[in-house]
């Protein structure tokens, strides 16, 4: 099965509750962490939730409003 990025963002915070949009995927990892960008309008660095988990990767624009977040899924 092919495999695709799936991107989205998250915020929460004690006013809002927790909101997550999914901003789209993307057949290649590059491709996914630069939709994130765009949407971010600024670099990202990204990390592992868990070092020993390949999934899902997390990146923080330090402006506090979104959490980036990559999942891999296998098309069905």
């Amino acid at each position: 099965m092919p495999e695709c990025y799936e991107v989205g963002k998250v915020h929460s915070c004690e006013f809002c509750g927790t909101e997550e949009q999914t901003i789209g995927s993307r057949a290649a990892l590059a491709d996914a962490q630069s939709l994130a960008e765009q949407d971010a309008h600024r670099p990202l660095e990204w990390h592992r939730v868990l070092e020993t988990e390949p999934w899902p990767l997390r990146a923080d624009p330090e402006d506090g409003h979104f959490e980036y977040v990559i999942h891999r899924r296998a098309d069905a």
